[in-house]
């Protein structure tokens, strides 16, 4: 029988069936509640979410990639079994859909890469993830990725299809200055030499640094501390029209660190306390609540 009622009177709890066949209870996810607290696990956080199918979303791949490298390096002693396996079935689903689409090849060969690591440092600590058998299943699973994973290569393009370089130099601008990482812009300029001119001129890498380093409005007036700081401890009479801001830049990120920014976050209502995607616009009885991120 898929549910039993509480009462007769009430309607039963909501079954779903998961992907090997069995039944699993639909849970509301809540850390605390206005009359009581509820403690659940990360893995029934990653099941109500639905994690390992929101790695499809290309808006909420990055984000996803960010969660599982910190319970990696951070938290992999501290998962339980289940948990564990769900990070497994995470990683496996970004695998298929990088195979897929044949993006962000470089970030999923680094995390597994990470991950195997992290397994392998366990050795002969078998309980930082359980057992020795768990231990020699997990390094068994990812060696398999690792492998999968190097084998992956960019797949050529139909030499007679439109390429970049067809369009216009006021085009090819605006979509350089979508990138949002100076490793990208620099990766970029080695296509050819026209886009390598391109990437070289500093208004780009001074709207990259006012993205990453500036302040909220990003203004030519107000530049921000970390800006301003590093230009007058090079000069105390600098000309903010002579200003190398590609050199800016990668000091700057040495220093402090990228702007970490993602197209879809998991946020939690202020009120009820429930996690839930951002794009998914949640309306608690008819009124749209103020969020955080966490």
């Amino acid at each position: 029988m898929p549910f039993i009622g509480r009462d007769w009177r009430a309607d039963g709890e909501q079954w779903t069936k998961s992907e090997i066949g069995s039944w699993e209870r639909s849970r509301r996810i809540s850390f605390s509640n206005l009359s009581s607290n509820y403690n659940c696990s990360l893995s029934d956080i990653f099941n109500a979410l639905d994690i390992v199918n929101s790695v499809t979303n290309q808006r909420r791949f990055n984000y996803i990639a960010k969660v599982v490298q910190i319970l990696c390096a951070e938290k992999l002693g501290e998962l339980s079994g289940t948990a564990q396996r769900c990070l497994f079935q995470i990683l496996d689903r970004m695998i298929q859909m990088v195979l897929t689409t044949g993006d962000n090849i470089l970030l999923m060969q680094r995390l597994v890469t990470q991950f195997h690591d992290c397994i392998h440092r366990a050795y002969p600590f078998y309980y930082y993830i359980g057992s020795a058998a768990l231990w020699r299943q997990n390094t068994e699973m990812l060696t398999r990725m690792k492998e999968k994973v190097k084998h992956i290569h960019i797949q050529t393009v139909d030499q007679n299809k439109p390429t970049l370089n067809c369009l216009p130099t006021e085009i090819q601008r605006e979509i350089v200055r979508k990138l949002d990482n100076g490793i990208d812009l620099i990766n970029f300029g080695m296509i050819n030499s026209s886009l390598h001119r391109l990437t070289q001129e500093l208004l780009l890498w001074k709207q990259l640094c006012l993205y990453h380093f500036g302040d909220e409005t990003q203004s030519d007036d107000k530049m921000g501390e970390k800006i301003l700081g590093l230009l007058r401890r090079q000069s105390k009479d600098f000309d903010k029209e002579n200003v190398d801001w590609k050199k800016v830049y990668f000091k700057l990120k040495r220093q402090h660190g990228l702007r970490e920014v993602y197209a879809d976050m998991i946020h939690q209502c202020q009120l009820c306390k429930n996690l839930f995607w951002q794009v998914s616009r949640i309306l608690l009885n008819h009124v749209r609540i103020s969020i955080s991120s966490i």
